[in-house]
């Protein structure tokens, strides 16, 4: 199924699932995602801003120019997803234990690809990022705290206020400029 131009109202999307459908240009602003599943959809210039997502699956799919800022994709399963070329401005990745509102378990997005994607302000909490490349993508103020980042790929990113705490660090892939910001945002200065 082919959507364009599409503005999407909660009864379109209230425990639907969709499958190897494509939306250009649709809108998607303000919607709660209850129970919905989406698998090998492509998602080319939508907007989901102001929209949350709650027990909800996406698998295989694709978010070229697409806008997902301000999302918490804590109750979101994601698996094999392409956000290259998105906006995630002031997202949150982190899942919680259980009926816990402080545990966290570890969120794993090794499959996932954040290559050229717009991340200002986001945060990866207990995130496997092991081998995942965030080449040429905007990480400026992005907290990431105790994940796994060997072999994660930050060529020719923009890491200003960038902060790695607690980040299994080995063989992680930095440019200089990205070397520089990462020891500044440990406290270092450069001569």
């Amino acid at each position: 199924m082919n959507y364009k131009r599409k503005i999407f109202v909660q009864p379109e999307i209230d425990g639907q699932d969709f499958e190897d459908c494509v939306f250009e240009h649709c809108k998607f602003t303000d919607l709660n995602f209850k129970f919905n599943n989406f698998k090998n959809c492509i998602f080319k210039n939508c907007d989901f801003s102001g929209s949350l997502f709650d027990s909800v699956g996406l698998s295989e799919c694709k978010f070229p120019d697409s806008k997902l800022s301000f999302s918490d994709f804590g109750n979101v399963n994601l698996f094999n997803c392409n956000f290259s070329g998105s906006v995630m401005e002031n997202c949150i990745f982190q899942k919680l234990k259980g009926g816990s509102k402080n545990d966290r378990k570890i969120f794993d997005l090794r499959n996932c690809n954040f290559e050229n994607v717009y991340l200002t302000g986001s945060v990866f909490v207990m995130c496997n990022l092991n081998e995942i490349s965030f080449n040429k993508s905007i990480l400026e103020n992005v907290v990431f705290e105790r994940c796994d980042l060997e072999k994660t790929d930050f060529n020719e990113c923009k890491l200003e206020g960038t902060g790695f705490t607690d980040c299994k660090i080995k063989a992680t892939i930095l440019d200089m400029n990205g070397f520089i910001s990462f020891g500044v945002s440990k406290g270092f200065t450069l001569k």
